[in-house]
């Protein structure tokens, strides 16, 4: 057969013959793959939108409201629109991230913090928001800083998703959604009520999506339509077919529990730091006459409404004990102090009340006042947002502090549960034991013997309050023959001046620290609470403090053990005999040292100096400057961004690069070859069509001397008789090297970086006319058509 001029004649008689039945290879043909590539872009722009929104509608459980979901949405919108927006005007891929970053920040502060500007809040959110997510108990408010989350997830995800709509592969697109979706369930809670949802439907509409790019990549390497409908019709029908087992599947098991976040992080609050209330108990007490600006007996704390006469308001639920303290312990999980929104997620069941709280000048600590299981908290004070910020509570003790500090005035309203806290004899205990157990051995003589012929724990427990009441004295210390009996709940306190000393004497603090040591000792779970038992009239007074002791039943619930049915209300004798004689000497030993008090009375001012101490002590150390730390963190999160971007370009050029050169077919090779020249070519901003000229009319606009050389060398190797060495092709792109070097030697330094960075070569749906109309026809022979059909499988090849 001949081949008339040379190489690849056949194929430049077959571009000008046409090669397929009422097609031209004029403007028509490629009008219409142009409107077909459009409508293709447009439908992918589409999936990724729905995609995103879907994976996004998964923070239902964690946002309350839909705010969320509206903002996250218009992140997507905006961050696939800077693509659209570079793409036509031929800007840079580095123009769109730039052109994000200006958006996340302008339009940020108005959708997510309500303000016009605010870039310094809107970098911290987007640095820490995370964290302040997971240490938030969900639902979170669905309004306020977090917001930016989600808007800064469907930005990033706009973005990347419409930069991954350039590269020809069918995956790809799909890795941006699928990737904020394993985010949102990262950052989001362990359970939720819409599995089905987010794994069935996002599944099947990302692998329809897959099969309609694989359907658009099928027909552009010249596969006939109609075997890529068969193929495309079979893949939905697999679809349905996964989508029918997945949806029983899905119901099962929507209640598992998921891996996430939240169950790993301790949140970044320590409550450790803020001394035990109960060693304040003594700021408290009747004075009986004596002048003491700092007693509270008389003095009003609170007035609360919404609560009946005789209501427990608890001020701390303590529930560590370390041998000098009573304390609120810092747990993982659901046992901590969290942040929380106006609405909390408590599952803890009774009757509701609506409880509306002003603080009195007695009260200006940072434990706040609260009634049952909070399941809202409103602030209406002057600042509502910083208290709210600020507040943190614990679902496992229901106890609540402002670590800012509380102060006369403030005011807030709260819905609560009140369960049932009823404790007796039958109440059947819980076994889940902690270190207070242990704490309590040194009273394991007085528990021994104060339960005898008691070996039911609940009823040990009960014995032990009933011993304590009956055999127990009550004193504050006021009067002169009782200061001997002096503060503090430490372990000589409680072992040596109380429980082994010849007469029992001590008040709430005592009694209530022992009661709970004990019982934890014979096997009870039980914690100290110091709080409030509100008045007829709702005006709660220091004279209306206790500390009582809740234990734990089997069903998980606390029950109140009153303080009355554990502590005596008798005085003691006005001096017991030992001490009498003790007294005989002429000197009189000293009390031990007494913890100071803190809290529920005290200032939150030192408390918060040492907690800056605590929180930064570099600052006075010759540290790194806070200015230059916020420079750095202000520079760095969008020079990260962009690094990850044009890193993400290079290492997508070099492995189409690899690619090409290493195809398994030698002839695939020459042409990959060809391409990357071409491609180069292009980035370097030569106006070159793709699919429209042969090679040789490519050469003649390629406008380098060795450019019509190269287009005939790889057409007499791609269109042989016999293919390729293997050596050809190595020598064909060294050949082809050394061109492209020629090329970026004669272009500016800002062309070489445009070149780089440039996204053109990846965008072939956007420029390309019909694809695969090369090397189809030519003099009409069979061994012409099968030389076509096998030039468009080696240029599909170059293309990847």
């Amino acid at each position: 057969m001949t081949r008339g001029t040379g190489p690849g004649s056949g194929a430049v008689a077959g571009r000008h013959a046409g090669q397929h039945p009422g097609r031209s290879t004029g403007l028509p043909t490629g009008l219409h793959t142009g409107l077909h590539t459009g409508r293709a872009h447009w439908r992918d722009v589409g999936f990724l939108l729905v995609l995103g929104v879907l994976a996004l509608s998964g923070f239902a459980t964690t946002f309350s409201g839909g705010m969320f979901l509206l903002v996250g949405a218009a992140g997507l919108v905006l961050g696939a629109g800077s693509v659209e927006v570079a793409r036509r005007m031929g800007w840079p891929v580095v123009a769109s991230v730039l052109v994000t970053l200006a958006v996340f920040v302008l339009l940020g502060a108005p959708l997510c913090l309500h303000s016009a500007f605010d870039p310094a809040t809107m970098l911290d959110q987007a640095i820490g928001g995370w964290k302040d997510l997971l240490t938030t108990l969900p639902p979170v408010d669905g309004s306020g800083p977090l917001l930016v989350l989600p808007w800064l997830l469907g930005l990033v995800t706009g973005l990347v998703g419409g930069l991954l709509l350039a590269v020809r592969a069918t995956a790809p697109p799909v890795l941006a959604p699928l990737v904020l979706l394993g985010a949102v369930i990262l950052l989001g809670v362990d359970r939720t009520s819409s599995l089905l949802t987010h794994g069935t439907l996002f599944a099947v509409l990302a692998l329809a999506w897959v099969a309609l790019r694989g359907q658009d990549g099928a027909i552009a390497t010249g596969r006939r339509r109609s075997v890529v409908a068969g193929r495309a019709g079979a893949g939905l029908v697999m679809l349905v077919v996964a989508g029918a087992v997945a949806l029983p599947l899905g119901r099962a098991a929507a209640g598992d529990e998921r891996t996430v976040l939240r169950s790993h992080v301790v949140p970044p609050f320590d409550v450790g730091r803020y001394g035990s209330p109960l060693s304040s108990f003594r700021r408290y007490v009747d004075e009986q006459g004596r002048p003491d600006p700092a007693n509270l007996h008389d003095k009003t704390l609170f007035t609360i409404t919404g609560v009946p006469a005789g209501t427990r308001v608890r001020f701390a639920a303590l529930d560590r004990y370390d041998g000098t303290v009573w304390g609120a312990s810092q747990q993982a999980g659901a046992d901590s102090f969290q942040r929380v929104s106006s609405t909390i997620d408590n599952p803890a069941a009774g009757k509701r009340l609506d409880v509306d709280v002003t603080l009195g000048e007695g009260y200006d600590g940072v434990w706040l006042p609260t009634v049952g299981a909070l399941q809202s908290m409103h602030f209406d004070n002057d600042d509502p947002a910083s208290k709210a910020d600020a507040f943190r509570y614990d679902l496992a003790t229901s106890t609540g502090i402002v670590p800012t500090g509380l102060r006369s005035g403030d005011s807030y309203h709260f819905t609560g549960v009140l369960g049932d806290d009823t404790l007796s004899a039958d109440t059947p205990p819980s076994t889940r034991l902690d270190d207070n157990s242990t704490a309590a051995a040194f009273l394991d003589t007085q528990a021994t013997q104060w339960t005898q012929g008691v070996s039911e724990p609940m009823k040990r427990v009960l014995a032990i309050a009933d011993y304590l009441r009956t055999h127990g004295k009550y004193s504050d210390g006021v009067a002169p023959a009782e200061r001997i009996y002096h503060a503090g709940h430490y372990v000589k306190r409680l072992s040596d001046d109380f429980v082994n000393a010849p007469i029992m004497v001590g008040d709430d603090e005592q009694y209530a620290a022992v009661m709970a040591l004990m019982a934890n000792r014979v096997g009870v779970p039980a914690r100290v609470v110091m709080g409030a038992i509100v008045p007829a009239g709702g005006v709660v007074t220091g004279a209306d403090v206790h500390a009582w002791v809740e234990v734990r039943a089997a069903d998980g619930t606390w029950r109140t053990l009153p303080t009355d049915q554990f502590m005596s209300h008798d005085k003691p004798a006005d001096q017991p005999p030992q001490q009498q004689e003790q007294l005989s000497g002429s000197v009189v030993p000293p009390p031990a040292p007494v913890p100071p008090p803190s809290n529920a009375g005290e200032s939150a001012e030192s408390q918060l100096r040492a907690r800056s101490v605590t929180k930064h002590p570099t600052e006075h150390h010759g540290g790194i400057p806070g200015w230059i730390e916020v420079a750095a963190l202000a520079a760095g999160v969008p020079l990260l961004a962009i690094a990850l971007v044009v890193g993400g370009i290079l290492a997508a050029k070099a492995l189409r690069r690899r690619r090409r050169r290493g195809a398994q077919r030698t002839s695939a090779r020459v042409a990959g070859a060809w391409r990357e020249l071409v491609d180069h070519a292009r980035d370097l901003g030569h106006r070159l069509p793709v699919d429209g000229p042969t090679r040789r009319e490519q050469a003649g606009l390629l406008g380098v001397p060795s450019g019509h050389d190269l287009a005939q060398g790889a057409d007499a190797l791609v269109f042989g008789p016999t293919a390729p060495t293997p050596d050809q092709a190595a020598e064909y792109w060294r050949t082809v090297d050394a061109e492209r070097a020629r090329l970026t030697a004669a272009a500016t330094p800002l062309q070489r970086l445009k070149a780089a960075l440039s996204l053109t070569t990846f965008r072939h749906r956007w420029t390309r006319g019909a694809p695969g109309r090369r090397g189809a026809g030519g003099r009409g022979g069979a061994a012409r058509g099968a030389a076509g059909r096998r030039a468009g499988e080696e240029r599909a090849a170059a293309r990847r």
